[in-house]
């Protein structure tokens, strides 16, 4: 049998009788040494985190984010050694605050008086307590933690509106932020009692949310549920929006918080750092201009059919980016600190969706293969990287990138610069449209190639003139083939 010890609700002050736990920082299974960050507590007048008093490995958790607790009430259970399952149930059930280890050890047969009970607290009904929570007689006699009290002064709600589910029939925190919660929407506005029918959703604030203090995961999770912080009522230390705050007012906006998460894989969280960092880094600019592609098409139909190819219209795409590049040097470069990088050979990253994730293999030296040895290339890579044989010389090197989404559909969109390179090309769809030519509007097929640009490295009017000049290779096919 191995040796359980018990960690407690700490007393800070001579004041404290209880104390709210709001995030545990660890999880059952972890080694802890003595003074380990457990868990962080908020009492009437701080917010401290409980460090544990003893050595060993964490084997239950007995204390959940929003129980209130008495000093020396039991947080959780760690051991020295192998333990039973069985040990530590009969060690947390003969627990008592205050009794010596010897007495709390298992089949110690500490008996438990069972707590008090009391009349709960006068409720009243959803809509009354919507209508006037701030109504009724006071209130100061209502058994509540302080935290739930001082929560609903703030937001002028008196208890005996509140029904309270906490322990020994008195207020919790949580039981305040659901009345908080019930009044976001009027009642015409909440879910509809009618299963099949859908209540109208309110508009929510437009207004720019990033000065509204929240905690990190409260902010991440109101941007996946799209609600704006200014709609959401906060009651987090500090006056802070929490996780919880947004999770009601998600709720009583939409019914439902309902979503996965899943951890990022190793692929996802090097592409945000890159992204991020180019973001943060590099001065974008964009510049995008409306290609027509009819020629294009027939002549990759023509090749295709008549000399047996296999070509994309990517592959003319990533040609008339080399015969570009050729024409304007000038953005085939990187910035480099003071200094300004010139390549003389277009090597071009081309990305490539996977699952999980993008990569970007390169072809390199574009401007002398021919279209076929383009495809040919173009279609190995792709091949590689979704089989996961890529070498790592495949990924490098890359001094332009294209970005094609045109297979998708998409009418427009911005690519972000792959650094340290200065400027990447984004593709959408061919789309039929009616173009102006001459005193006529004739039918075309109409692609938007959009460019971003480091602004460091390249100027507006170059990248002007590099995308005209992929323009009229694109519009001309058979100028890049020559």
């Amino acid at each position: 049998m191995s040796e359980l010890q018990a960690l407690t609700v700490p007393k800070w002050g001579m004041s404290m009788e209880e104390g709210e736990l709001m995030e545990w920082h660890v999880s059952v299974g972890d080694s802890l040494a003595v003074g380990d960050p457990l868990v962080d507590i908020e009492t009437s007048k701080i917010v401290n985190t409980a460090e544990s008093t003893v050595a060993g490995t964490l084997v239950r958790i007995t204390g959940q984010v929003g129980d209130t607790l008495d000093v020396g009430a039991l947080l959780g259970v760690v051991a020295n050694g192998e333990t039973e399952q069985g040990e530590i149930d009969a060690f947390v059930a003969a627990f008592a605050p205050g009794a010596t280890a010897a007495a709390r050890s298992a089949g110690g047969g500490v008996e438990t008086s069972p707590p008090d009970t009391a009349a709960p607290a006068p409720t009243v009904t959803a809509a009354q307590s919507v209508a006037d929570l701030a109504s009724g007689p006071d209130d100061s006699h209502i058994k509540s933690s302080p935290v739930a009290r001082r929560l609903a002064r703030q937001h002028n709600i008196n208890l005996n509106n509140v029904e309270p589910t906490g322990r020994n029939g008195r207020v919790s925190k949580w039981d305040v932020e659901g009345v908080i919660g019930q009044r976001i929407l009027p009642p015409d506005n909440r879910a509809p009692a009618d299963p099949g029918t859908t209540a109208a959703v309110p508009a929510g604030s437009t207004a720019d949310d990033s000065g509204v203090a929240a905690s990190p995961v409260g902010r991440r999770l109101a941007t996946q549920l799209g609600i704006n912080l200014h709609d959401v009522p906060a009651t987090g230390r500090n006056g802070r929006v929490s996780k919880r705050d947004v999770e009601r007012a998600a709720i009583a906006r939409f019914g439902t918080t309902a979503f996965s998460e899943d951890k990022l894989s190793g692929m996802r969280r090097t592409i945000a750092a890159r992204l991020t960092e180019s973001k943060q880094s590099i001065p974008h600019f964009r510049v995008g201009v409306d290609v027509e592609i009819d020629s294009l098409l027939q002549q990759r139909r023509y090749m295709n059919e008549s000399l047996d190819q296999q070509l994309s219209v990517n592959d003319f795409v990533l040609k008339a980016c080399a015969a570009a590049l050729v024409q304007v040097p000038e953005v085939n470069v990187q910035f480099n600190g003071d200094r300004l990088r010139r390549f003389s050979e277009v090597n071009i990253a081309m990305a490539v969706a996977m699952e999980g994730g993008l990569i970007t293999p390169v072809l390199r030296n574009v401007a002398a293969m021919s279209l076929p040895a383009i495809a040919a290339r173009a279609r190995e890579l792709a091949g590689q990287a979704q089989s996961g044989q890529l070498s790592a010389d495949d990924l490098q090197g890359g001094t332009f990138s294209v970005s094609n989404l045109g297979m998708y559909g998409v009418d427009e969109f911005d690519a972000i610069i792959n650094p340290p390179q200065a400027a990447i090309l984004a593709v959408a769809a061919g789309v039929r449209k009616a173009v102006v030519r001459g005193e006529n509007l004739v039918p075309a097929t109409v692609m938007r190639v959009t460019l971003s640009a480091d602004h460091r490295a390249i100027d507006g009017a170059v990248a002007a003139r590099f995308l005209q000049s992929l323009k009229g290779f694109l519009e001309n096919p058979a100028a890049m083939l020559l």
